[in-house]
Parts: C-alpha cells; structure tokens; sequence
C-alpha cells in the first residue's frame, strides 16, 4: 500500500481520488512516517473534503473517533477491549487528549466516565497532558474543562517545556479555563524555566485583560 499516494490526495483535499484509491481499505490502517492516520491528518490540516469522506466512511479507530466526537463509537471500541483506553497513538496521544484539543465534549465526558485516565502523557511532539491539550485547542466547553481539572488532580502539572495549563491558557487567550485552573488552585506565580509567568505569556501575546487578571 502506497501511503505517499494516499497522502498526496489527502493534501490536494481530493476526496473523489482518496475515495477511488482506497477503494475497500481500512483507512486508519494508511499512516504516514509520523504515525498519522489519514483522518488525523486532514483533520488537523484543514482537508475538510477529505476528512468528511473518511468519517462518512466509517470504520474509524479509537483516536479518529475521539477526534471525531462519535462518541457512541468510542464507547463500542472501548467496551470491547478496556485496555485501549488510555492507548497511545502511533503518533503519540491517547484518545483523550484528542478529544480535548478539539473540545468534543460528551466525547471528553464519556472517555472520563469510563475511566480515562487524565494524567497520562502523549509521546507526541508536546509530550502533554490532556489539559495542556485542551488550553491549546481553545475549544473545549467549561463543563468538560472542569472535570478535565479535577481528574488531573494537580492544576500545575507541567508539559515537557516546562509550562503549566495556566500559561498555555493565558497566552492563547483562553479566558474561561484560566478562570477554572484559578479556582482549581493554579499558582499564578510558577515561572518556566527562563523566569516566564503566565501573566508575561499573555501580555506577550496581547492579551492584557488576562495579564492584568493574573498579576
């Protein structure tokens, strides 16, 4: 199988041509040399024609469901083999943090009702948690964050660099969770390891309402 083709047709957002070249195959199982699925990788490059064929066709695995928000799917694949749950990606996420990047929510809630677990860290480029995830993608709902927080348990858990939620958060402006990490007790005051604090990643980025709130 020539994923190179697959991809190529992925990237000209040519559904007509994926959908010929695929024909009968198992589209999760065409990956690139990063470990991306097809779907993951139309998905998170804006291939909307692509990325709406490969969900019409079904089929999906557990982190293009997750990803996808279906949700009932995610629930079948988990209730068939519990241990997949907390299951990296060949390209390195679990299910969960794909669901927070993107801030499907019932998906979220769903994964933590059937024991995800929060404080499990991607293998990915980030090397995060799934609230790091959830900060960065900006779409996830207060509710799920919430719950998000608290399976997490330690609101200053840092990503790999070195930053916590908190500054993630402030620096991309998201109001509504530096506003829960705050009430879940985030100390507004940790530093990376170059002196920054979540108030400077938001007044770097111009977000001065944030910085202000924060300082």
């Amino acid at each position: 199988m020539d994923a190179k083709k697959f991809f190529a047709l992925a990237d000209a957002d040519d559904a007509e041509g994926l959908a010929k070249a695929l024909g009968s195959a198992e589209a999760f199982r065409v990956r690139n040399e990063n470990g991306e699925s097809l779907f993951l990788y139309c998905t998170f490059r804006g291939r909307t024609k692509c990325a709406g064929l490969l969900k019409t066709r079904g089929n999906l695995s557990l982190h293009e469901a997750a990803l996808a928000g279906e949700m009932a799917h995610v629930a079948e694949l988990i209730q068939a083999a519990p241990s997949m749950i907390d299951l990296l990606s060949p390209d390195g996420w679990t299910a969960l943090h794909l669901a927070a990047f993107v801030g499907n929510d019932e998906t979220i809630l769903r994964l933590l009702a059937l024991g995800a677990d929060a404080r499990v860290m991607g293998r990915a480029f980030e090397q995060n948690l799934p609230i790091h995830a959830a900060c960065a993608g900006r779409r996830i709902g207060r509710m799920a964050f919430e719950k998000l927080v608290a399976a997490t348990g330690d609101p200053d858990a840092l990503q790999k660099q070195g930053y916590t939620a908190l500054m993630i958060a402030a620096g991309n402006g998201f109001a509504e969770a530096v506003d829960v990490l705050l009430a879940a007790g985030a100390d507004r005051k940790r530093t990376t390891p170059d002196g920054k604090t979540a108030a400077d990643f938001a007044r770097d980025r111009g977000h001065n309402e944030i910085a202000n709130r924060l300082e």
